[in-house]
């Protein structure tokens, strides 16, 4: 169960990476893409372009405008980190079924006696279609 779990967050960041930003909205849950839609409503934009978004009614020009700004904002929650080197490492603690949280870790010189530097941590949840990503939750501070 985990490792499916693991790989759709190697897929989700690797999109990120990537500039994948259809990817990444596939990737994303009924719950994270409700959460992303309130945070951009929150940021100012239209509830009547949240709802078609939403529903799958978007012009393709509204679609890729927002999908882009999506795709830039979670970069800008990345900055610094280089995403093709991170590591993915299960959160250890109590099992439900249905969910995962994975570290996000970024490696550093082995001199300096750790493994590794949490950048942040995906949670997903299992679906009828697999695993979906239900959020990103930054670690690093600009």
């Amino acid at each position: 169960m985990t490792g499916g779990a693991v790989e759709i967050a190697r897929r989700f960041v690797g999109a990120i990476a990537w500039g994948e930003h259809r990817t990444v909205w596939e990737l994303l849950s009924g719950e994270g893409r409700s959460a992303v839609l309130r945070v951009a409503t929150r940021r100012g934009m239209d509830e009547s372009l949240s709802a078609r978004l939403r529903d799958a009614q978007a012009t393709r020009t509204e679609e890729e405008t927002f999908l882009t700004d999506l795709l830039n904002g979670l970069r800008a929650d990345l900055a610094g980190t280089d995403l093709d080197a991170l590591e993915f490492d299960v959160e250890p603690g109590p099992a439900e079924p249905d969910r995962e949280r994975i570290t996000l870790i970024a490696p550093v010189a082995a001199a300096i006696g750790v493994p590794g530097l949490p950048v942040g941590t995906i949670e997903l949840a299992q679906c009828d279609d697999g695993w979906l990503v239900d959020r990103l939750l930054p670690r690093v501070t600009r």
